[in-house]
């Protein structure tokens, strides 16, 4: 008997609780009588350990090299397939009972038992997904595909919670392909989680496929809630890539049904999607009052997650439209100490931005610095590609504060580049927004016009206009760049851009700078007389290279020019590099024109 259990027990990875133990030989039908005396028995021969914490249950675990010898003879014995089975079932069901606990007041309970037991479920869902493997493999009905499809579906909150979103969407694309044939409920649930876990990383396309199949299925299925949920997601798709009314119309859709299903979480959830579009649509009262009943719904629900994004997105919502900025930070403390006591990743990260927000807004750049980057790289770590579009526009708005012009052009570019990736219009139009301010103070105002009219643009297309809180800043660029430009070139400019994409927009910077005036009533950049002193103690060989080069000229173009060989235009270039500290032909393009030298 001693035996047995000890062959038994290899199966666990890491500690285990003694329930577990019990409920394994419960499944293998040897009932759980013998389970504590062999278990005594072994921790006095020193093959078994114990973990006993106050106020938690009894755990135990087997050293890693005694496992593994337990692993070979369990092998040998012809017992491992079921007793790997009843491990997985076991674990199922704790997967499956904490996904009902995870919107509730318990919780932080459930996300410290699921995180104890975090090597087993894995273990368990690696078992599941190498059974449903085989079947695919084989043609053959089996329960490994529907197995690894449960334990997707209803771990899908958990990972959200503790930051395991790649991992967890990894093993939901693996358990889906491999249970292509499976139509049932399970299915249809994990491609809803895994469509969720897809537009928490801000990958839209793919979200909305997944979500467009679990829609279907749930249809054919005649499950409503999950319907409800499907049409829900597809609202949020919606609304990032900036089509409000049809995200407007999926999630009113969303709350009629979960109202009819009597799913209060999810009349919750709708509310607060709805909240986000009228926010979008500078409809802040409406928002704030939507907000609001999605907070007081998520607190009689005792979920703290859904409470922790209701503060967040409140506080986000008064922070813009400047309804009330004395319930602020009382709204972001107590988001913080809930995603603190959740373990809630995104929750802290979100706090980070939003208070650097108002830091900034305060004067206090510094502090406002530290905390934006504190709160990129967390978003960066779960894999959070909105967040960390916005983290890095909020960066760039914070160099441009403390006059680092280049730096802020260069987090704006980086923000818009996975911004165009996922498909965010509104943070685009803001990136852009943000670059022309950055254009009008290194001297390009005709560049600064193209941005805001290809910005404009999009708003339109969107239908959201610039917040309250940034609108003076905006009125102030828009006021300096046509004084710099003239009414009429300012005019025409914008109309060019209003008809360009993003990216275009962006790489009409050199152009811009090339051919129009900074200043008005100034001489053009390229009619500017050279200095008898250059910037940065460049020679004046140096400057004629530095300008053919911003030119857009090759080495060879260059060398052609100057009628001197590649290999001194390369010295020429190393030595310019080091003067101005920087280790790019576009870093050196910016410095020449900053310091009109073309």
């Amino acid at each position: 008997q001693e035996q047995r259990l000890f062959r038994r027990l290899s199966v666990f990875t890491g500690n285990c609780p003694l329930a577990a133990v019990e409920a394994l030989y419960v499944a293998l039908g040897d009932g759980e009588a013998s389970v504590l005396d062999g278990v005594a028995s072994l921790l006095d021969k020193s093959l078994l350990q114990r973990r006993e914490r106050k106020g938690e249950e009894l755990r135990l675990r087997l050293l890693e090299t005694v496992r593994e010898y337990g692993l070979e003879v369990l092998a040998a014995s012809g017992e491992m397939e079921a007793t790997q089975h009843a491990h997985a079932a076991y674990y199922l069901r704790m997967a499956e009972e904490a996904e009902r606990e995870l919107e509730g007041p318990q919780q932080v309970v459930w996300l410290e038992r699921l995180e104890n037991d975090f090597d087993n479920l894995r273990a368990a869902m690696r078992w599941s997904l190498e059974q449903a493997r085989a079947e695919e493999a084989e043609n053959s009905t089996g329960t490994g595909g529907e197995l690894a499809l449960r334990f997707g579906g209803a771990l899908q909150q958990f990972w959200i919670i503790r930051g395991h979103v790649t991992e967890g969407r990894t093993f939901l694309e693996e358990a889906l392909a491999s249970s292509k044939t499976i139509k049932t409920p399970g299915r249809a649930k994990a491609l809803k989680a895994v469509a969720r876990l897809a537009l928490v990383q801000g990958d839209y396309q793919r979200g909305e496929v997944q979500c467009e199949e679990s829609l279907a299925l749930f249809r054919e299925l005649g499950d409503i809630k999950g319907e409800a949920f499907s049409l829900y997601l597809l609202g949020i798709v919606a609304s990032r890539k900036g089509n409000s009314a049809t995200a407007r119309e999926l999630s009113e859709e969303a709350l009629l049904l979960s109202k009819s299903a009597n799913d209060r979480q999810l009349v919750a959830s709708s509310l607060f999607q709805l909240a986000h579009i009228a926010s979008h649509q500078g409809k802040y009262t409406s928002a704030r009052d939507l907000f609001a009943e999605n907070l007081a719904l998520n607190r009689e629900l005792g979920n703290k997650r859904g409470i922790v994004q209701s503060l967040f997105s409140l506080a986000q919502v008064l922070v813009v439209s400047q309804i009330d900025h004395e319930t602020v930070p009382e709204l972001l403390e107590e988001g913080l100490a809930l995603s603190r006591e959740l373990g809630f990743k995104e929750g802290i990260a979100t706090w980070l931005s939003l208070s650097g927000q108002v830091t900034l807004a305060s004067g206090d750049a510094l502090a406002a610095r530290s905390l934006i980057e504190e709160s990129l790289a967390l978003f960066k770590e779960i894999g959070h590609r909105h967040g960390t579009a916005a983290s890095l526009a909020l960066l760039a708005r914070v160099a441009a504060h403390q006059g680092e012009f280049t730096a802020a052009g260069a987090l704006y570019e980086e923000s818009l580049a996975i911004t165009r990736e996922i498909g965010d219009q509104l943070n685009a139009a803001s990136c852009l927004e943000g670059m022309a301010g950055v254009a009008v103070a290194q001297g390009n105002p005709a560049w600064a016009a193209r941005l805001l009219g290809t910005a404009e643009a999009l708003r339109d297309t969107i239908g959201t206009a610039i917040p309250p809180s940034e609108r003076p800043l905006y009125e102030r660029l828009v006021a300096a760049t046509r004084a710099q430009l003239g009414e009429r070139t300012c005019t025409l400019a914008w109309i060019e851009g209003r008809s360009m994409t993003p990216e275009q927009a962006v790489a009409s910077q050199w152009l811009a700078m090339l051919s129009t005036p900074t200043l008005k009533g100034q001489p053009s950049m390229t009619d500017a007389k050279p200095s008898p002193r250059y910037p940065a103690g460049l020679t004046a060989r140096e400057v004629e290279v530095l300008r053919l080069v911003a030119r857009g000229l090759t080495d060879g173009q260059v060398a052609e020019q100057l009628v001197i060989s590649p290999r001194t235009v390369n010295t020429h270039l190393t030595s310019i590099y080091n003067k101005l500290g920087v280790d790019s032909r576009t870093a050196a393009t910016r410095f020449a024109v900053e310091h009109r030298l073309v």
